[in-house]
C-alpha cells in the first residue's frame, strides 16, 4: 500500500487559505512548497501530487486566484526531498 497526498495551494476547500496556519501570503513561494512537502515526508507519505496551471483559477476575491506550475515546484523542492518523478497523464 502507498500513501500520498494531493497538494493544491492552501488546501482543496475554497476557503482553506483562511485557516490561521495556511500562510496565504506565501502560497507562491518556494519556501511554502518546500515546507509542505517536508511535512508530508515527516508523515511518511510515499509521494505527493501537485495541482498546476498557468491561468487564474477564479475571478472571485474570496478564493486564491492562481497556482504555480507543478514542474517548477518540483524543481524547487528536489534538493530538499532528494527525488522527483514526473508522470505523464496523457
Amino acid at each position: 500500500m502507498h500513501l500520498s497526498v494531493a497538494l493544491d495551494g492552501a488546501g482543496w476547500h475554497p476557503a482553506a487559505w483562511r485557516e490561521p496556519r495556511a500562510r496565504p501570503a506565501e502560497l507562491f513561494t518556494g519556501r511554502y512548497w518546500t515546507d509542505v512537502i517536508a511535512e508530508a515526508e515527516r508523515g511518511l507519505l510515499d509521494f505527493v501530487t501537485i495541482e498546476d496551471g498557468f491561468t487564474l483559477q477564479s475571478a472571485r476575491t474570496d478564493r486564491v486566484a492562481g497556482r504555480l506550475d507543478a514542474v517548477l515546484i518540483a524543481a524547487r523542492v528536489a534538493a530538499r526531498c532528494g527525488s522527483v518523478a514526473e508522470i505523464d497523464h496523457q
